[in-house]
């Protein structure tokens, strides 16, 4: 079981990152309270385990900024939450070698419907507003719709995590304001939300 803890903006977050181990984090360059500039992210990523693989998180951003990123930050995927049809998949992977994931947001049933035509390695289903911690209906999962691999997105914590997993049985989870506290008007990664979160994953499935 992948667990991914995203929207990585500080150095503190980095460092005990390093000791915790997921197995990717994440970057968010689209517009979101979590955004980093690409000079930040190079700063952070300098000092990532490099075990720990980096995702850049883009919405609708322009070919040409995404492909900035990446000549600064080398990362090892590109995730995907706008509207980029496969004309932008195939500009991004002129140069790009690494994986491409793909966010959908799931309002109802009718948007699982055509996620496996979506020509990428991996999706990543999230609620309806992506980052508000919000849950979509796992109801309207059925898995053996599913041809690629998934990581399951939205408002997953401590409390939901392991019903999430026997619920969706996906390749992998994506955590952002479950495991975030709120300090001076801050949201911020907590250290001990992100472990207990990590321990009660690994205890349960393998690495």
């Amino acid at each position: 079981m992948k667990i991914k803890i995203c929207g990585i903006t500080s150095e503190k977050e980095i460092e005990f990152l390093n000791d915790l181990q997921p197995d990717y984090i994440g970057f968010v360059f689209a517009k979101s309270k979590r955004i980093v500039s690409k000079e930040k992210s190079k700063l952070l990523y300098d000092k990532l385990d490099k075990k720990i693989k980096a995702v850049g998180v883009f919405r609708n951003n322009e070919i040409e900024y995404v492909k900035d990123i990446l000549k600064l930050v080398p990362l090892n995927v590109v995730q995907l939450h706008g509207d980029e049809d496969e004309d932008f998949l195939s500009k991004l992977r002129e140069d790009f070698k690494g994986e491409i994931w793909k966010g959908v947001c799931i309002n109802d049933e009718n948007d699982i419907k055509d996620i496996n035509k979506i020509e990428v390695d991996s999706l990543v289903l999230d609620g309806s507003n992506p980052g508000e911690g919000k849950i979509f209906p796992w109801k309207y999962m059925d898995n053996k719709l599913l041809e690629k691999k998934l990581f399951l997105a939205g408002g997953i914590n401590e409390d939901n995590v392991l019903a999430a997993i026997e619920e969706i049985n996906p390749y992998g989870i994506d955590l952002s304001s479950g495991v975030e506290s709120i300090i001076d008007g801050k949201r911020i990664k907590d250290e001990i939300k992100v472990k207990r979160l990590i321990d009660k994953v690994r205890e349960r499935y393998e690495r």
